[in-house]
């Protein structure tokens, strides 16, 4: 059974999934082995565990929706607390699912037409709603691994969705940034960035509602970021907006692959909490002034060490400026 213990000598919580001690580990190779059967194709819908959700049209499916079959966290776990002298834990309650993005055994982002992405985002929606019905559950993560570097293993296009009833270290201090930041300057952090990044040579791309460019202290080779300009969650969007969004991760991929050729990433999707609780509430009722939801993507061109687990900082051997200079090169062929 998984639990939540809080670690008190670095003020943060740390999930024990024994559940997850079973998955497949991937081995130190180029690419995943690709599995005789792949749980996650058309046909093969017995071999998941039972479906969440969907996104169908007659008797083809577009998105599917399961729970992880390795859970870190789930919701049968008693929501209920102890301690052990200085020690906390939790019972590790939570949801934990699968998103199959696509039938498509080797679609990628840079494949996927903008209706296929919109398909994956609107599924992204229903799930956030849903999940914030639950009022224990605090905070999200939505994240895809792909690639053995990025921790994937299975290559069959996924995202993974995390709900816990608390907020990672991460997570608390990036929402009291923002807050703070609005405190300070009547306006919301990212709508600043967006405005001032928009001018500068590490722009990539700029529509009503989205900006996409390389950060300025990137952390990762080729790190890249989709900052909606306007919305704190993505649930409110509407499906004129989610297909600018997805136009966005559209071009994106199409540029990182053309440049990197196959590469291994994780995508984050940062959100704001889904309730009020304890830890944010302080900041929740103005979550919509203060906030804008990304997306991140950060490529595992190379791998992180010692300084890097040390120092919860970064060594990025590729200026933001020259990956932005070289991934324009390709949004202008694709217009």
């Amino acid at each position: 059974m998984s639990e939540i213990r809080y670690d008190l000598l670095h003020d943060e919580y740390i999930l024990i999934a024994p559940e997850r001690l079973h998955r497949p580990i991937p081995k130190a190779s180029p690419a995943l082995p690709e599995p005789k059967i792949c749980p996650f194709c058309p046909g093969h819908e017995d071999l998941t565990p039972q479906e969440i959700f969907a996104i169908r049209q007659g008797d083809k499916w577009y998105t599917r929706v399961v729970p992880n079959l390795y859970k870190a966290v789930q919701i049968e776990t008693p929501y209920d607390s102890s301690r052990d002298g200085i020690n906390e834990r939790w019972g590790g309650y939570g949801a934990h699912e699968i998103v199959i993005d696509t039938p498509r055994h080797d679609a990628t982002f840079a494949s996927m037409g903008t209706q296929e992405i919109s398909w994956w985002l609107t599924t992204i929606q229903e799930r956030v709603e849903d999940l914030a019905k639950d009022p224990k559950l605090v905070g999200i993560d939505i994240f895809k691994n792909c690639g053995p570097k990025a921790g994937a293993t299975q290559p069959h296009p996924h995202t993974q969705i995390i709900a816990l009833p608390i907020l990672s270290k991460h997570q608390k201090h990036a929402f009291e940034h923002a807050w703070r930041y609005y405190q300070e300057h009547g306006r919301s952090l990212h709508q600043d960035i967006a405005t001032f990044e928009s001018q500068k040579e590490r722009a990539l791309y700029e529509t009503t509602h989205f900006f996409t460019f390389a950060p300025y202290a990137s952390s990762f080779a080729f790190e890249t970021t989709i900052l909606a300009k306007e919305h704190a969650n993505i649930a409110k969007l509407s499906q004129e907006i989610l297909q600018e969004l997805a136009r966005h991760i559209q071009k994106l991929f199409q540029a990182l692959y053309a440049e990197l050729g196959q590469f291994d990433y994780n995508l984050l999707l940062y959100l704001p909490p889904l309730n009020k609780n304890f830890e944010n509430g302080h900041f929740f009722d103005q979550k919509e002034q203060i906030f804008r939801f990304f997306i991140r993507v950060t490529p595992r061109i190379y791998t992180l060490a010692g300084f890097e687990l040390f120092t919860c900082s970064a060594i990025n051997p590729v200026q933001p400026e020259l990956v932005a200079r070289l991934l324009r090169r390709h949004y202008e062929n694709s217009d």
